[in-house]
């Protein structure tokens, strides 16, 4: 599948919700239920391959940026943006809504609050067609990379 690469420079972020809080060690199995409900049925569904949300966590762990990766929690988890570190990038690895959450502007926030955290430049890679996250991608600031 065709990626496009997104740059976004540091810059202003709209404002964040009050349930917002960063990502910790225990949210994992949540993370990877929220990953499998979100991408069911999306352009993303193989995820990075296959469509186990806990493989794809676990492989994200180790890259982790935790300090600038949020979760909005509802009593349960309803959105995220998961940062990792690649050498000296910042990469916005995963933008996760559950399927009844979308169209409130979550992964907007919490993607914003990624972006405040780094205040440095963000890449991220967007299968192309899926609209929803060139859309949220843009709406931010985040421009295509010339290949």
């Amino acid at each position: 599948m065709k990626r496009t690469l997104y740059r976004r420079a540091p810059g202003p972020v709209p404002d964040l919700p009050q349930n917002l809080r960063t990502v910790n060690d225990e949210d994992d199995a949540a993370l990877a239920d929220l990953m499998e409900r979100a991408y069911a049925g999306t352009i993303d569904e193989q995820l990075g391959g296959n469509s186990d949300g806990a493989v794809e966590i676990a492989s994200w762990r180790p890259t982790a940026v935790p300090d600038a990766s949020f979760v909005v929690d509802e009593d349960q988890l309803v959105a995220a943006s998961l940062i990792s570190r690649h050498g000296n990038d910042f990469w916005l690895g995963y933008v996760i809504t559950h399927p009844e959450w979308k169209g409130r502007g979550l992964g907007t926030a919490v993607v914003a609050a990624s972006l405040r955290a780094l205040d440095a430049p963000v890449l991220a890679a967007v299968t192309d067609g899926n609209t929803p996250s060139e859309r949220l991608l843009t709406t931010l600031g985040f421009t295509p990379v010339p290949r």
